[in-house]
């Protein structure tokens, strides 16, 4: 059973971000990412729980690795979203021409076949790198704005202030109620929607499992269903974070769709997609996410 929280917890995050954002967020990548770093570190360090997980994710995804390795790539990780946590504040007190300017595109054929083709279509990342960066260089970029599927935060002002913020960059909610209804909306009005299904999904919500990095994992597999049912393209899209606080955007070709093709088989080619972009820059993937836990704790329980 899901706690209720408190309205004085929801008030007090709620002016902490704000306090954040208005203070770390004027600061420019001078001084954010040596902070951030920092902070990355300290958390590494400090979160035990999360400390388990990512060593044993590490562990499952590279085996090829040396022990100290893997290590330092979960310590690279631990960084990188200390700088991500702050680099958001800062883009959250950006003007869009100026977020514009910081991201370079890879694979820009495959955006405009999307717009020129004048249909929807899918956009599929995962929390990977910069990927609310993502979102909104899209919703700036398309005609019509971008749809984004999400699972919307706990606290509800802090929800309704950063569904404030991605609206003014022509980003549209999708995660609130009757997800599936909205999505197809936005589809069979030629709309755009973007969706991430890189993360753990119990048995009970609908969870498949499908190969992720050579284990099996439990995946969504709403996206393979729509495009099933639609015949909707599905184009990969990747933000990753460089130094100096810019951005790299990278697309790649639609995701092709075999006539043999099931719901699951699908799920995995999408799964497959995803680790290749992981394994492009394994440090920015969120690696502290629970994603293999019956394979964790089975390992736990035997050791």
């Amino acid at each position: 059973m899901k706690k209720t929280r408190s309205s004085f917890r929801n008030r007090f995050e709620f002016d902490a971000y704000r306090l954040a954002r208005a203070t770390v967020g004027r600061g420019g990548p001078g001084i954010i990412e040596p902070m951030g770093t920092l902070l990355g570190g300290l958390f590494h360090r400090l979160a035990r729980r999360r400390g388990r997980i990512i060593r044993f994710n590490l562990g499952l995804a590279y085996p090829e690795l040396k022990l100290r390795e893997r290590e330092r790539l979960a310590l690279d990780v631990g960084r990188h979203f200390g700088r991500a946590l702050l680099a958001t504040l800062r883009i959250q007190r950006m003007r869009p021409e100026k977020l514009l300017r910081l991201v370079k595109v890879e694979g820009q054929e495959h955006l405009d076949a999307v717009v020129q083709g004048a249909r929807g279509a899918f956009f599929l990342s995962a929390h990977l790198g910069a990927w609310e960066v993502a979102a909104l260089y899209l919703g700036l970029t398309l005609p019509g704005g971008f749809g984004v599927v999400h699972r919307p935060l706990d606290n509800p002002l802090l929800e309704s202030e950063l569904e404030d913020f991605r609206r003014q960059f022509g980003n549209r909610m999708l995660g609130k109620k009757a997800v599936l209804r909205a999505i197809l909306g936005e589809i069979k009005a030629g709309q755009p929607v973007g969706i991430l299904i890189d993360q753990k999904t119990r048995s009970r919500d609908g969870g498949v499992d499908v190969p992720f990095f050579g284990h099996p994992a439990k995946t969504h597999p709403i996206l393979a269903r729509v495009v099933l049912k639609t015949d909707t393209p599905v184009i990969p899209v990747f933000a990753y974070a460089e130094r100096g606080g810019r951005f790299t955007l990278s697309f790649g070709p639609p995701v092709p769709v075999e006539a043999q093709d099931d719901v699951i088989s699908l799920t995995a080619r999408y799964t497959a997609v995803t680790e290749e972009a992981i394994r492009r820059r394994p440090e920015q993937w969120l690696w502290y996410h629970d994603r293999w836990r019956e394979l964790r704790l089975a390992s736990e329980s035997s050791s």
